[in-house]
């Protein structure tokens, strides 16, 4: 393992010219779940360097390359098992970077709170402690950052600070957080403007600096919704905020920072936003994208400058998501990435005043694209009338008698959902000739709060119900086999697999659970959930404390109703759902004298972090379901329709 990173950070620049020129075939387990190069580019102010964050099994490491001929001139890294997390410009010739680290045996990475700063040629290199809230690119020799400056058992109280990055006197005291655990956002000048935090009973708090002060702007213990900042304007006269409201999805506000008056500047009956955008160099939300798959942009401003630009993108790549990462400060040159369903991730450099676009380098470059499975947005109703929406992917070549499904459930289980996207899990499964059914069920996000709070204390009823309607509507699709599925999710993911084979034991062939809380009771007794008031009050909120009715709703409690050939799959240091899960429903199963597959990964915690156990895990995932659900034959080529720039 040792120095296998120096070697592909050596074979970068050949993988970068060659990018696009390699073409697979059918993508296999190997192909998809191969770490891709990169994972963030970034251009430099002046424009004359790239950053580029490089992921590899043990590390994270930063990458500086010179654009003029793609030299790599400087890395940085945080060690063995230290993984970079974020980097920002800071200068024209300078790069700051959070990052994390595995501690231990654990395979997941801690997030630290430090600092590393760098020249673009190694040299100025220097550590210190905090979060980044702003890179002053006004000022390149300082940067805004919040610390901890002391700890009690209820959080941290926090400061924000600027900090001159090569500097080794004292830091300038800004302001300190209204409440505990604050968070800062502040103007292009570094002037604080929001700040926000959780409060000790689990209730979101969010405050506008109006002179010297502190004001309130939302409590959510009165307003019952959480009120998030995501930006200041140019100007410095308004901010805006992503608000909940009591009924009905998110909306975006503008908020006058002068006397704290709000309006509505972006709304839609069904969905949230699906995600801001923001001017080229990420100053100031410009517009809203809107939209379960390829997404519709509505802006602000039409007159603002990077609107019809971005305009201009969307039409030269319709049907796929694009994004501008950054930009140098004149705003001539700016990178843009490109994704969608069948699309990993393409960068381009744009020079705007020449209209010229180059490709820079693409995710995965070793996938061929055309060997892709589209992912279709669907709607349909569940039996008690609710509308739901969630995703239908076909393999390329379905069986004459239509592709086995396997209901891919998402974890969480509230305020997550499923999206529209490269996923690697879909492909995969679709590449060996499944069809892959992804449900939204009540508790997911996108749909407003009260959608979300819909499936409070639903964990084993309402939510199940979505999850097997959304089985049956997609059996009922042409190109899906209507009697032959399979069941697989991660977290609740897990719970549900199990728990919809106890409801519809007749409708899954086998179910695959991935860290799942299996006996509900035991949520109150392990776990680092429990261990902390706010946590308490989450699963008294999500799952409620009627030990009955837990138990009723526990795949442990019913063993022997499952009918489905079962594998479980359990990290051995997960601390959200403790390995104890796990072993009361294999004690249970074996009483009730049922086959299940077992697979414990043992430095693991919840979720796979390590690629050996990663690799081992969707290893025996497939053979799993080629046992109980065998596809009759799957494509292995297809002609590409696709052609030109894009």
């Amino acid at each position: 393992m040792k120095g296998s990173w120096r070697r592909a950070l050596a074979g970068l620049v050949v993988g970068w010219v060659l990018a696009g020129q390699a073409v697979a075939a059918t993508p296999g387990v190997d192909d998809l779940l191969r770490r891709a190069e990169f994972e963030d580019v970034q251009i430099s102010p002046k424009g004359d360097y790239l950053a580029l964050r490089m992921p590899f099994p043990d590390r994270t490491v930063l990458a500086i390359m010179r654009r003029a001929d793609r030299t790599i001139t400087a890395t940085m890294g945080a060690g063995e098992d230290g993984f970079i997390d974020n980097v920002v410009w800071i200068g024209d010739e300078r790069v700051l970077a959070s990052w994390s680290k595995r501690v231990g045996h654990r395979a997941e990475p801690y997030a630290m709170s430090s600092l590393q700063v760098m020249d673009v040629d190694g040299r100025n290199r220097r550590a210190f402690h905090g979060w980044i809230v702003d890179a002053m690119t006004h000022d390149p020799e300082r940067v805004v950052v919040v610390e901890c400056v002391s700890e009690t058992r209820k959080g941290c109280s926090t400061r924000l600070r600027e900090i001159g990055v090569l500097s080794r006197g004292k830091p300038r005291d800004i302001v300190d957080g209204p409440e505990r655990n604050a968070r800062f956002m502040v103007d292009r000048m570094g002037n604080p403007v929001f700040s926000w935090t959780t409060s000790w009973d689990g209730h979101q708090l969010a405050f506008l600096r109006r002179g010297d002060a502190w004001m309130p702007i939302n409590d959510q213990a009165v307003s019952g919704v959480e009120v998030h900042p995501v930006g200041v304007d140019y100007e410095m006269r308004h901010g805006y905020l992503w608000s909940e409201r009591r009924s009905g999805p998110d909306v975006i506000e503008r908020i006058d920072l002068s006397d704290g008056r709000r309006s509505i500047v972006a709304s839609d009956p069904v969905m949230d936003p699906a995600g801001l955008v923001r001017s080229f160099d990420q100053r100031e939300v410009i517009g809203v994208r809107y939209g379960r798959g390829t997404q519709e942009i509505r802006y602000f401003n039409e007159q603002h400058p990077h609107v019809r630009l971005y305009r201009e993108l969307e039409q030269e790549f319709a049907g796929k998501h694009v994004h501008v990462t950054s930009s140098t400060r004149d705003g001539r040159l700016v990178v843009v990435v490109v994704t969608a369903d069948r699309e990993p991730g393409r960068y381009y450099l744009l020079d705007i005043v020449s209209g010229e676009m180059s490709r820079l380098i693409e995710h995965r470059e070793w996938i061929d694209r055309a060997m892709l499975a589209a992912v279709e947005p669907v709607v349909f109703a569940a039996r008690d009338g609710r509308e739901l929406d969630g995703y239908l992917t076909l393999p390329l070549q379905p069986a004459a008698d239509g592709a086995p499904l396997v209901v891919l459930v998402h974890g969480g289980p509230f305020g997550v959902r499923d999206g529209w996207g490269f996923d690697p899990e879909v492909q995969m499964l679709a590449a060996h000739g499944y069809a892959v059914m992804q449900v939204n069920f009540r508790g997911s996000s996108g749909r407003g709060r009260d959608f979300m709070e819909s499936g409070y204390l639903q964990w084993g009823r309402g939510m199940i119900d979505d999850i097997i309607d959304g089985t049956r509507w997609a059996q009922a699709r042409a190109g899906v086999s209507p009697t032959r599925a399979c069941i697989w999710g991660a977290s609740y993911g897990g719970y549900a697999a199990l728990f919809a084979s106890v409801r519809e034991p007749d409708m899954f062939r086998c179910a695959i659970g991935m860290a799942g809380p299996y006996d509900l009771p035991t949520m109150y007794k392990w776990g680092d959930t429990k261990d902390s008031r706010m946590g308490k009050l989450m699963l008294d909120r999500y799952i409620g404390a009627d030990r009955a009715r837990l138990r009723e709703d526990s795949p442990s409690n019913h063993a022997a109703a499952i009918r489905a050939e079962l594998l479980i799959v359990q990290g051995g240091r997960d601390r959200r759902v403790p390995p104890e899960h796990a072993r009361i429903m294999r004690r249970e199963l074996d009483k009730a004298g049922k086959r299940y597959e077992w697979y414990l990964a043992g430095d693991e915690t919840h979720g796979f972090h390590d690629d050996r156990s990663e690799r081992e895990y969707y290893t025996r995932v497939l053979g799993f379901l080629g046992r109980h659900l065998p596809v009759a034959a799957v494509a292995t080529a297809v002609e590409s329709s696709e052609g030109g720039l894009p």
